[in-house]
């Protein structure tokens, strides 16, 4: 009989994980929420993330979208589970210049395939960028 993954349940969760993964220790992430399917993030905005002009540069929304969405597959498919970014498709709607917020929502999970979205505002609430996300099960 094959054992029920571990699931990201709680906050405590995803920060531990979040520490215990070298790519993540330079973003300073902060995790706000973890629920079924939806994870809460923050990004707070660093000099290094600048590009000229005073907005933030575009592949740090990126990430933190990507991020995001990696602890909302992990709420349903599991901490463990063997998971690639397969497809990311970002639309930039408004310059970031200070911290950013991401929601990311898983809207479907298959055998092999999660499909879903991730959304980053800042502290207005105003969307800055929205972006999809397939992550196949490797």
């Amino acid at each position: 009989m094959e054992k029920a993954p571990l699931l990201l349940e709680t906050v405590e969760q995803a920060v531990r994980i979040l520490q215990e993964s070298p790519f993540v220790a330079i973003w300073n992430y902060k995790v706000l929420s973890v629920q079924a399917g939806a994870v809460a993030l923050a990004l707070p905005a660093q000099p290094q993330f600048y590009r000229p002009g005073g907005i933030i540069q575009g592949g740090c929304l990126m990430t933190l979208a990507d991020t995001a969405f990696w602890l909302a597959a992990m709420t349903e498919l599991g901490i463990d589970a063997p998971i690639v970014t397969l497809e990311m498709k970002t639309h930039f709607l408004r310059a970031a210049q200070a911290d950013v917020y991401c929601r990311a929502e898983v809207m479907k999970s298959g055998r092999r395939v999660t499909y879903g979205t991730a959304t980053i505002t800042d502290a207005a609430g105003q969307t800055l960028s929205h972006h999809t996300l397939t992550y196949l099960a490797a």
